[in-house]
């Protein structure tokens, strides 16, 4: 289910509203997600050519789920891992895959950074990562990553990736 643009490359005002509504009910504004201003620069990306997402993770030591999911207790590596799990098929789905899911090494350049894992991702457009967080079954898996998460930051870049 890939989000409509218009030929000129760039989602209508009327579908960039509706999308950010939507995006901002389901994922919040802010904290381990995009704020509505980062939401809207992603809708506001062309619609062609690659899109590269490099996020920093760092884990709680337990999961934390909202009241009324009813999951049993696990650490954030195991909830990360069931999110994994349900959001890898929709990642491919959207024609997106992983350069690189690995264990942070600590930082060469700069300050020093408290993070778990990076994680690299490859999109064939902003379109097709956008609407992963518009799919159902990428929702469905999500519980799990709020609920392993203590931070998460994303970068995104365009162009040729590989």
């Amino acid at each position: 289910m890939l989000i409509s643009f218009t030929l000129a490359g760039a989602p209508s005002i009327m579908t960039h509203r509706k999308t950010l509504k939507n995006l901002t009910q389901f994922f919040g504004d802010g904290g381990n997600m995009p704020t509505s201003a980062q939401w809207r620069a992603l809708l506001e990306l062309p619609e062609e050519g690659p899109l590269a997402a490099v996020n920093f993770v760092k884990l709680r030591p337990q999961a934390v789920y909202a009241s009324g999911e009813n999951e049993p207790s696990r650490t954030g590596l195991e909830a990360l891992m069931l999110y994994s799990e349900g959001s890898l098929p929709r990642v491919n789905a959207m024609g997106g895959s992983f350069l690189l899911q690995g264990l942070h090494q600590g930082a060469i350049i700069g300050a020093p950074t408290d993070l778990d894992l990076v994680i690299v991702g490859n999109f064939p457009s902003a379109q097709a990562y956008v609407s992963l967080f518009l799919d159902p079954d990428y929702r469905a898996a999500f519980m799990h990553r709020r609920a392993a998460v203590e931070s998460w930051k994303a970068v995104l870049s365009t162009g040729v990736v590989g």
